[in-house]
């Protein structure tokens, strides 16, 4: 009798815990949904040094996570957060609806146009060049680089470029290799080896490279006229407008304020908000 009567207070107790366990558990859901706050599940990169990367101690850092959190604060109907891939899987986590921002210095092109929500408010300027080795001086257009090799990646709008001109010219194209979650060593070993011929790039990222990888001096150089003159823009699914809008409005205010030029300063180097 008493083991039985031990047993009923043991299983007793445990059901009031239980039972205590999903009160607080609710009450922790309705005060949440009582704020009013929704949250919102920003995409972004993990290994693109400025804009956005994890830093020593796996932490996000740069550019795009620094004009988010500028974002965020001024939107307080909404609560950021974070979900760190690599730049090919950012886009497909929005396709299967596991973000709702995305969020990797996207440029527009009609393809990503077809599918998503483009912001209607650029933060960034994007001017991309070819780069090639500071020694060459046989290459200055994309005419030049019929029948030769070029590193670019998936979904980015130089492969873009590169695939459009191919349709252009399909007796002598361009050889593309679509090179995924590279570093950018890798990038320059392959350039100064001849893996590659070139790539595309901006002046900023074309100088990171040098800094990091040249030993003082400039292995690397952007060269003829800019193969595309560009903007970029945070990106949604296409029925996220009240989302977009209110993004939209907040870099607007981060512009008119001068926040933003400010943080380009300060984690690019320099005012990448209006034209180069």
């Amino acid at each position: 009798m008493m083991n039985q009567w031990i047993k009923k207070i043991v299983i007793k107790a445990v059901l009031t815990a239980l039972g205590a366990a999903m009160l607080t558990g609710c009450g922790k859901k309705t005060a949440a949904a009582d704020t009013g706050v929704t949250k919102v599940v920003v995409g972004t990169g993990n290994a693109y040094a400025p804009y956005c990367y994890l830093d020593e101690k796996g932490d996000l850092a740069g550019y795009e996570y620094e004009v988010l959190k500028a974002v965020d604060e001024l939107l307080p109907q909404y609560e950021f957060e974070y979900q760190t891939s690599d730049f090919a899987n950012v886009l497909i986590s929005l396709d299967a609806g596991k973000i709702d921002l995305a969020a990797h210095q996207y440029e527009w092109n009609k393809e990503r146009d077809d599918k998503y929500l483009f912001g209607k408010e650029p933060y960034t300027t994007y001017v991309t060049y070819l780069a090639v080795t500071g020694d060459r001086t046989d290459i200055k257009s994309l005419d030049d680089l019929k029948g030769r090799k070029v590193k670019s990646s998936t979904g980015s709008n130089s492969v873009y470029i590169l695939e459009n001109y191919n349709k252009d010219h399909p007796d002598n194209p361009i050889k593309i290799d679509y090179v995924d979650n590279s570093t950018d060593e890798e990038t320059v070993t392959g350039l100064v080896n001849g893996v590659w011929d070139a790539t595309i790039l901006t002046k900023r990222d074309t100088e990171k490279l040098n800094q990091n990888y040249g030993g003082g001096r400039d292995v690397l150089k952007v060269t003829g006229e800019p193969v595309q003159s560009s903007s970029t823009y945070f990106v949604f699914a296409k029925d996220n407008t009240r989302l977009q809008e209110a993004v939209d409005g907040a870099v607007k205010q981060l512009k008119e304020s001068g926040k933003l030029a400010q943080i380009s300063k300060d984690v690019i180097g320099g005012d990448y908000t209006e034209s180069e």
